[in-house]
C-alpha cells in the first residue's frame, strides 16, 4: 500500500504535491485546532466564569469552618443537664414565650417542652434558636392548631446529644 502512494506521489506534478501537502497541512491544523487548542480555550473561559461563584463558595466554606472551630471549642463542662435546663429557661424567657409555658421536664438527658397559645412562628423561631445554641437534638414534636389564628399547643422532646467518650 504504501508502494503504491508512493509511486502516486512520484506521478504526480509539482503543482499537485504542493496542493496535496497544503491539504495536508490544513487538515493537521484543523485537527490540532479542534482535539488541543479548542478545548483547552473553551476550559479557561468556563473556569473564568465560574471562578467568582468558587471564590464565594470558598469564602463560605471558610466561615462555616470558622463557625465550627468556634462550637468545637465551646465548653464541654456547660453542657450538664442542669446547665442546658437553665439555658433553656433563659431561651424562653428571652424569646418571651414564658406565658405559654405549660411544662418543662427534665427526665435525665431529655427535655420535654410544651407550650400552649403560643404563636407559631414565634414557638419556631424559639425552637430554632434553643437546638442551634444548646446543641439539643429533635427527637419528637407534636404541634396541635388551635381555634385562634396563628396560635398552636406545641410539645418537643429534646435531647443531649451523647459524647463520644461515653
Amino acid at each position: 500500500m504504501l508502494d503504491t502512494l508512493m509511486q502516486r506521489w512520484q506521478a504526480m506534478a509539482l503543482r499537485e504535491r504542493r496542493l496535496v501537502l497544503a491539504a495536508a497541512l490544513v487538515v493537521i491544523a484543523a485537527i490540532v485546532y479542534l482535539l488541543l487548542i479548542e478545548p483547552a480555550w473553551q476550559g479557561r473561559e468556563r473556569l473564568q466564569r465560574e471562578l467568582p461563584a468558587l471564590r464565594s463558595q470558598l469564602a463560605r466554606i471558610d466561615q462555616l469552618a470558622d463557625e465550627a472551630r468556634q462550637l468545637g471549642t465551646a465548653q464541654a463542662g456547660a453542657d450538664t443537664p442542669q446547665a442546658v435546663r437553665a439555658r433553656l429557661e433563659q431561651s424562653i424567657d428571652g424569646a418571651g414565650l414564658r406565658p405559654a409555658l405549660a411544662q418543662l421536664q427534665q427526665t435525665g438527658n431529655l427535655f420535654d417542652v410544651r407550650f400552649r397559645g403560643v404563636q407559631h412562628a414565634a414557638w419556631l423561631a424559639w425552637i430554632d434558636v434553643a437546638v442551634r445554641d444548646t446543641r439539643l437534638r429533635i427527637v419528637d414534636v407534636s404541634v396541635t392548631r388551635e381555634a385562634s389564628p396563628g396560635m398552636v399547643t406545641a410539645r418537643a422532646s429534646l435531647e443531649l446529644p451523647r459524647r463520644e467518650g461515653r
